[in-house]
């Protein structure tokens, strides 16, 4: 509980939305009886944003999460034109995305995918604007989420 706790206050929401909730959760249910489902309500209306996927994944699910870089092609085999990048959810827990985008003169950018973009289905491609070649694209570059096989996160470029 603790581990998925942490999880939405420090990566699926930002810290200030779940402090607000979860205060406002001690407040209204202080010295009752609440039940588990009273709590994700407070969260969810409190924070304004329908976590229920997270609830049923985290709480009454014993889903794995699996999420693979599964290739980077550039758009018409140029990169300065931008680079289309591959993800894929290998297994039925699903999270937001964390990407991690290095390049050839070194530079690196941090995108973030919301985990709507999983309702599409299993795989999604992106595009990013690169303006040189790609030499690493990693997923979860800090490790924070639950992932069960790390070894699928990193495509390295040639």
């Amino acid at each position: 509980t603790s581990a998925g706790l942490n999880l939405l206050r420090d990566v699926i929401v930002d810290s200030n939305r779940f402090d607000y909730a979860f205060r406002e959760y001690i407040r209204r249910w202080a010295f009752k009886h609440p039940q588990p489902d009273d709590f994700f309500r407070t969260m969810n209306s409190t924070m304004g944003e329908n976590l229920d996927w997270f609830w049923k994944e985290w709480f009454f699910t014993t889903d794995k999460l699996d999420q693979a870089v599964t290739s980077v092609k550039y758009v018409d085999g140029d990169s300065a034109r931008g680079a289309l990048i591959t993800i894929e959810n290998l297994d039925k827990m699903a999270m937001p995305v964390i990407v991690k985008i290095t390049d050839a003169s070194g530079g690196s950018q941090v995108v973030k995918l919301p985990v709507d973009i999983w309702e599409r289905g299993g795989a999604w491609t992106f595009k990013y604007p690169s303006t040189t070649r790609l030499t690493a694209v990693e997923l979860d570059p800090d490790h924070v989420l639950p992932d069960e096989n790390r070894k699928n996160n990193v495509w390295e470029g040639q």
